[in-house]
């Protein structure tokens, strides 16, 4: 499983006993899981550009997913539009140059932020030997020819907005995390492993970028992947299955996917939740409220909904998620009954059927903390206990207690 882990607390609690399965990697730039480094491990670290290679037919692709998670479009700005996608044009060009010129220890997004950065002589050098290379078909030469074509003030602004968007390679911390690979996401398919990236709230606006990049490497690996090894059903016994000499596990991949919004509009992610299930995947994304999901992805939220195999509810605080929620569970048939009364006449009375919601917006907001609303595609909602670790004896010595 890959797992979102913004305080660092699924890593600390559930960590020693996951090594027990299999391999465990924190991604955890500033220390959050681990403060002071008591236990002595340093953060794991991963760089997307360790699987680019120069004479791969799929280097430009492969860059321009790296683009899209770097470059965020904020939802309805339209009028960024056009300098986001300059800005992504320029970044592949300066991937792929990093990727098909540069030693291997040097093959980082922090090198690609250096080129961005150099003065203005320096960084026009730099693009003419870009128009000299032959390599990645041409497609390198071609971003500079795009960029040097551009007039001064609009070259300018798309420089500036390629900056900005990188700003966040600049952090020491992230630059170390992104210097080197020590597994691979799709190691996910084929090991039982675990996935954690920690990055503490308050740090989430500056460095979410972080995390919408390892997020989609890791859903691009895993489809490549699943392309590459055609899959074949496991035995009962075996939890793995074998073709070519590559084992696959039966189980599928978890993305947990807390703090959800962090990760902005990610077309990757729109993807596998309608895609992913044949190469073995599921995603469960945490939202704080349904806007957080429609401001990012307008009508085609959806698709998210429909998709949801489970949908699991709990601590609604809004009337527009309740009202939602309300409507989605529907009604059943109530009756009544009315008397009326007349001076001098039989009291009189009428039986009346009504449809009425199941649980009101209002008594959704005010279910116990101990409770949820679960939904299974196919069946009913349901009122249901959550599951405490803490308490629950099925998990007893399983998790390391945190301090209250």
């Amino acid at each position: 499983m890959l797992v979102i882990d913004p305080k660092g607390e699924n890593a600390r609690i559930t960590g020693e006993a996951l090594r027990h399965f299999g391999a465990v990697h924190v991604l955890d730039p500033f220390g959050v899981s681990d403060p002071g480094n008591a236990s002595g491990i340093a953060s794991a670290a991963y760089n997307p550009l360790d699987r680019l290679t120069p004479d791969s037919l799929d280097l430009g692709e492969d860059a321009a997913s790296l683009t899209e998670a770097l470059v965020m479009d904020p939802p309805g700005q339209v009028t960024d539009a056009h300098w986001n996608e300059e800005a992504k044009a320029i970044l592949g060009g300066l991937i792929m140059f990093c990727v098909c010129h540069e030693d291997s220890d040097r093959r980082t997004l922090a090198t690609v932020r250096e080129y961005l950065t150099l003065p203005p002589e320096k960084l026009r050098a730099l693009l003419e030997l870009m128009q000299d290379s032959d390599a990645a078909g041409g497609l390198i030469a071609r971003a500079a020819n795009r960029f040097l074509g551009k007039a001064d003030r609009e070259a300018a602004s798309v420089l500036s907005n390629a900056q900005r968007h990188t700003h966040f390679l600049d952090s020491p911390r992230i630059a170390k995390v992104l210097s080197r690979s020590d597994f691979h996401f799709s190691d996910l398919r084929h090991q039982i492993t675990s996935v954690f990236l920690v990055l503490p709230p308050n740090r989430m606006d500056a460095y979410s970028r972080w995390l919408r990049l390892l997020v989609s490497q890791a859903l691009q690996d895993i489809a490549r992947d699943a392309e590459q090894v055609a899959p074949v059903a496991a035995s009962a016994t075996d939890p793995t299955s074998e073709q070519g000499g590559s084992q696959r596990l039966k189980a599928p991949t978890l993305f947990l996917l807390d703090e959800f919004a962090a990760l902005g509009r990610l077309e990757a992610v729109e993807r596998a939740m309608g895609l992913m299930a044949g190469y073995g995947l599921q995603l469960w994304p945490i939202l704080q409220d349904m806007s957080q999901l429609k401001d990012l992805y307008g009508e085609r939220a959806g698709t998210f909904i429909a998709n949801a195999g489970v949908q699991q509810v709990f601590g609604v605080n809004d009337f527009e998620t309740a009202k939602w929620l309300s409507q989605m569970m529907g009604q059943e048939t109530a009756g009544f009954q009315t008397d009326s009364y007349k001076t001098g006449d039989t009291p009189g009375f009428s039986n009346n059927l009504t449809g009425r919601d199941l649980l009101t917006p209002d008594e959704i907001m005010q279910l116990r903390p101990e409770n949820q609303l679960l939904r299974v595609q196919g069946q009913a909602t349901a009122v249901a206990q959550k599951l405490r670790y803490y308490a629950d004896p099925e998990f007893k010595g399983l998790f390391v207690p945190q301090d209250p």
